[in-house]
């Protein structure tokens, strides 16, 4: 036993020894060794090969020893910015335990993990791999020998992603191999190979991968290359592509241009076969279905398949007696019966390519389906396709499982028989060999559900349309979706043409009525949603034709809309909240790839009428999601008759100013031009009104050289120079207003430039009657509108307002935000003087709004000054009473009303005046004293100058002692009247007046008529003593007393 010990341990030992001594010998070899291959490589091959480093790893290929080469790189070329075609991130080559120790360096084993191999058919058919292997003709290279001699045993492939590019094409085939392994035995003659290998499979074309996309592929086999012969043969193998089972067997000679004989063949009771070439979206959908059968596939490629040469490929399918159930809902077709068919033909190529379908019937539960297609040359595709198909909708809605229609009902039918020719790549010169014969029925008969994604129920769809040689044909579709109802009639010329993408024109007619749509219903919009007038319209008796013409190319290539000429035909209607009738309106618009023309568009909206024209250039910048450029709009709008009742109330809202609401325009006619700048979205926006011109009825003016620009960016919105004549008026207007706020607020502008405003007939002033009561809260109150930081200007030659002619009107002034109006400066002559204001409006409380003014006037007549101030909000002294020329100031605070006239009994105003040439005339207060002044005319009283300073304080006027030089006399006047005419006025009448109007009310005459009678004014002897009599007034004009009163001196 001991022996046994010692001989194991001494074996134990010697391998120890042979192992580290192995190991050693790697470790010292290894960096030699890769450089030696690098070296070689790049020498011997016009590609680069790049190692990041190198290790021995002494057990990932055991029985081997493994050098794990790090992060390999193969480029095409030696240039830095060549293309790379391999990287490996782990490549372990397994050398055998003895060959290390003689130092030959044997691969027995190649092991890869985590990289890829791309593989790239150049346009010029060269491929990136042989462009890297080849050979550099240098005779320094050929005396160099690669140290490793390949005897490979094994091959092992984890994670390597295999890919084939043929750039012509732009075909990218792709397996992503999970894993691979292979063993190796050879003999003199023969290499015997047997592979397992797991890979997913795409086939991407043009970028989509919508075919054979994700495919789960197994593949074993066994493999025998004979070398004597170059000839490959396959054993029968087993290829399982997701659960399908195809048999595989054959050969490929590989110096007979690899010349392949392979076979490919599969028998199964259900459809596994075709579900596993199924595209991937579908798989899911399809696998809820049972089915069975009798189904076969056979396939064989046959023929050499390099160096321009393509191997022969049929394949036969189909099935019998078969059957797919929906078992969820015990709906089944049966009956499934069809034979396939592919060659590439005799060339080998596309155009002798040929697939069929033949004699495909199906019995759904009620119903037929019949059909078969062929499609012969793929480069110019022949394609043929028969089909008669009837089925009930509720069956085929339960069998292909659309859960959210409910309570079907109806039949569907469809018939086809098609035949075209089609070029893929010069589609128009198709036509020129058309062997064409189209014939389409489809009709649908009494369609009615419910859908879970809409709470309307879709009732009585009947749709007939069918297609009989070239031209198209819905001759019914009609429809009933709650409420609403909807019929259509249409047609489309030349179908083949625009299948052909040829440039022959084409028609299409769209024909619409309805009786009812319920936008409200539709939408499911509630009463309380925002703004819900608009979206709960009803449109009423909707009758519409719509045409389009245009090549047929237009159709399926024009970047955004169809390029051509659009028609809109006798569109009437009429709206719920628009009561107006729209009718007659008809349209042509026609369309290129940069332009929008509309040629003419005209219509009526119950009498009033429009035609417009105009276009639009750069139209595609609309469709862009992100625009950069520039578009513009050239637009023209006439109309004979326009009511503005017409065209703006909706919702029984009126949006139009109340004085022109029933304002008619004549002749209306409006040309301007549109500019707008995109950068991503809307950067600016310039509209240039060339002319409006048009006659008004109620407002009898008219419309003359009326222009101006309006321009708008982020920043702001600028007018220049809008107006121009409007009846009596003639105007220019700018504005300047700043649309972003920052740190530093600008100031907006405003400004006003007219040689003749006429206030009074723009807005058809009439002065009410004397008798009515103005009710001054019911104007528009501007203080209630919010209010910006502004400056305005406003100059106005001739200026009729409220019937009274101003000249020479100027006013600079400024508002604030919290609704401060300041009058920096007004002036204005007026009343045959000079009136200059200064001030300011406070309307932070709309309710109570105030005015400090610092008025001066000159010069200006009396009566007109009262009669343009209406009074100044009293009626006891108006403007037909008094008389003279007025100089003064007025200051003070003023409450007025939102119209702007004084509320007298809350303002406190101080006046100086002085006037001259003054009178009173028909002043009732007057009338008290007749008896007394019977030989004055009292009718006409007449003053010297007068002058005093008085106070107006809630409604109280007080007047200070004044001396009155008239034609009664001359007096001493002070005292005081509030806003109810309640008087208490202290006179001191000289004693002679009183005397002489003693006399006259005991003996003069009662009856003496005075009304004409001029009387001169009397003034106080200042060289005399005077003595006079005070007097106490008190009392309203209607009932007043009169007292003495004591000595005011």
């Amino acid at each position: 036993m001991k022996k046994v010990i010692k001989v194991t341990l001494l074996f134990a030992f010697v391998f120890i020894i042979l192992f580290s001594s192995v190991l050693i010998i790697g470790v010292f070899q290894q960096d030699r060794v890769v450089r030696n291959l690098v070296k070689s490589v790049n020498n011997g091959f016009s590609g680069r090969l790049v190692i990041d480093g190198s290790h021995i790893s002494p057990f990932a290929s055991f029985p081997y020893i493994s050098i794990d080469l790090e992060d390999i790189s193969l480029y095409e070329g030696k240039e830095l910015d060549s293309e790379r075609l391999l990287h490996v991130s782990d490549a372990y080559l397994g050398f055998d335990f003895w060959t290390i120790l003689d130092g030959s360096f044997e691969v027995k084993s190649i092991k890869l993990d985590s990289g890829f191999l791309k593989l790239v058919q150049h346009e010029d058919g060269t491929f990136n791999i042989v462009n890297a292997l080849s050979d550099i003709k240098d005779e320094a290279n050929n005396d160099e020998t690669s140290e490793f001699s390949l005897d490979l045993k094994s091959v092992q492939l984890t994670n390597i992603d295999l890919l084939k590019l043929n750039e012509e094409t732009n075909i990218l085939v792709e397996a992503f191999i999970e894993n691979s392994q292979s063993s190796l035995n050879k003999s003199s003659e023969h290499t015997y190979i047997s592979l397992d290998s797991r890979f997913v499979f795409n086939l991407i074309i043009d970028g989509d991968t919508s075919f054979l996309h994700h495919k789960h592929v197994d593949l074993h086999t066994e493999l025998d290359f004979d070398a004597t012969q170059n000839i490959l043969e396959i054993s029968p193998s087993e290829v399982v592509i997701e659960k399908a089972i195809f048999l595989m067997d054959g050969a490929i000679d590989v110096d007979n241009d690899m010349d392949l004989k392979l076979k490919f063949s599969g028998n199964k009771p259900d459809f596994d076969f075709f579900l596993a070439l199924v595209s991937e979206k579908f798989a899911p959908v399809l696998k809820r279905y049972e089915n069975g059968g009798r189904i076969y596939f056979d396939a064989s490629i046959e023929g050499k398949s390099i160096n321009g040469f393509n191997p022969a490929i049929n394949v036969d399918f189909g099935c019998a007696e078969a059957f797919v159930s929906n078992t969820l809902v015990d709906k089944e077709v049966n009956d499934l019966f069809f034979k396939g068919h592919f060659t590439n033909g005799e060339k080998r190529d596309p155009t002798t390519m040929m697939f069929s379908i033949q004699d495909f019937s199906a019995r759904p539960e009620v119903g037929i389906f019949t059909g078969d297609v062929s499609i012969t040359n793929f480069e110019e595709p022949d394609i043929d396709v028969q089909l008669n198909s009837e089925f009930d909708l509720d069956f085929l809605v339960g069998f292909l499982n659309i859960d959210n229609l409910k309570n079907v009902t109806g039949k569907v039918s469809l018939t086809m028989n098609f035949h075209d020719i089609i070029d893929l790549d010069n589609p128009e010169r198709s036509i020129e060999k058309l062997n064409e014969a189209y014939f389409a029925a489809l009709k649908v008969e009494g369609l009615n559900f419910n859908s879970t994604n809409y709470d309307l129920p879709v009732r009585n769809i009947f749709i007939e349309a069918t297609m009989d040689g070239r031209d198209a044909k819905i001759n019914r579709f009609d429809m009933k979706l709650g409420k609403s109802d909807l019929s259509m009639k249409a047609s489309l010329s030349n179908v083949p043409a625009i299948l052909h993408h040829t440039n022959i024109p084409v028609e299409a007619i769209l024909e619409i009525r309805s009786s009812l749509i319920d936008f409200g219903e539709l939408t499911s919009v509630k009463a309380d949603s925002i703004d819900p007038k608009i979206y709960n319209e009803q449109v009423k008796d909707l009758s519409l034709g719509l045409k389009f013409k245009a090549s047929a190319q237009a159709f399926t290539e024009s970047r955004n809309l169809p390029v051509g000429e659009f028609f809109i035909e006798k569109l009437n209607a009429t709206l719920t909240n628009y009561p107006h009738r729209l009718h007659d309106f008809n349209a042509d618009v026609y369309v290129n790839d940069d332009n929008f023309r509309v040629i003419d568009f005209t219509g009526m909206i119950d009498d009033s009428d429009f035609h417009f024209n105009g276009q639009l250039d750069n139209y595609d910048l609309w469709f862009q999601k992100d625009p950069v450029g520039h578009t513009r709009i050239d637009f023209h709008l006439i109309s004979n008759l326009l009511q503005l009742d017409d065209v703006f109330a909706y919702g029984g809202e009126n949006y139009v100013p109340k004085d022109y609401r029933h304002e008619e325009f004549r002749n209306l006619k409006i040309d301007g031009l549109a500019d707008l700048t995109f950068n991503k979205k809307l950067g600016s926006s310039n509209v240039r009104i060339d002319n409006i011109a048009a006659t008004m009825k109620v407002h009898p003016m008219r419309f003359e050289d009326f222009s101006g620009n309006i321009y708008m960016d982020s920043l702001i919105l600028k007018v220049d120079s809008l107006g121009g004549k409007l009846g009596r008026s003639e105007f220019k207007a700018n504005i300047l207003h700043h649309r972003k706020k920052s740190g530093t607020e600008k100031r907006h502008s405003f400004e006003l430039v007219s040689p003749r405003l006429d206030f009074d007939e723009l807005f058809a002033y009439t002065p009410p009657p004397v008798t009515d009561t103005v009710d001054h809260t019911a104007a528009f109150n501007i203080f209630e509108v919010p209010f910006s930081d502004m400056d305005f200007s406003v100059s106005i030659d001739d200026l009729n307002y409220h019937r009274y002619e101003l000249q020479d009107f100027s006013l600079q002034g400024r508002m604030q935000e919290d609704h401060y109006l300041y009058v920096d400066e007004m002036s204005t002559k007026v009343a045959g003087g000079e009136m200059k204001i200064k001030g300011y409006f406070n309307g932070s409380d709309p309710e109570n709004i105030y005015f400090d003014p610092d008025i001066a006037v000159s010069d200006v007549n009396l009566d007109q000054i009262l009669f343009k101030f209406e009074n100044f909000g009293q009626d006891h002294l108006v403007s037909e009473n008094l008389h003279g020329r007025l100089s003064g100031t007025l200051t003070g605070k003023i409450r007025v009303h939102a119209d702007l006239i004084p509320v007298i009994d809350d303002s406190d105003i101080q006046t100086e005046f002085k006037v001259v040439d003054g009178s009173l005339v028909d002043y009732s207060a007057f009338d008290a004293l007749s008896s007394f002044f019977a030989d004055k005319n009292l009718n006409n009283v007449r003053f010297d100058t007068l002058q005093n300073v008085l106070n107006l304080k809630n409604g109280n006027l007080d007047i200070p002692s004044m001396n009155i030089n008239s034609s009664l006399g001359y007096f001493e006047l002070s005292g005081t009247q509030d806003m109810d005419l309640n008087m208490q006025y202290y006179l001191r009448v000289p004693w002679k007046v009183v005397t002489r109007a003693g006399a006259q009310k005991l003996f003069g005459k009662k009856d003496r008529d005075t009304s004409g009678q001029i009387d001169e004014i009397q003034f106080r002897d200042e060289s005399k003593r005077t003595r006079f009599l005070n007097l106490k007034i008190e009392g309203t004009p209607e009932d007043y007393r009169i007292s003495l009163g004591r000595n005011k001196d």
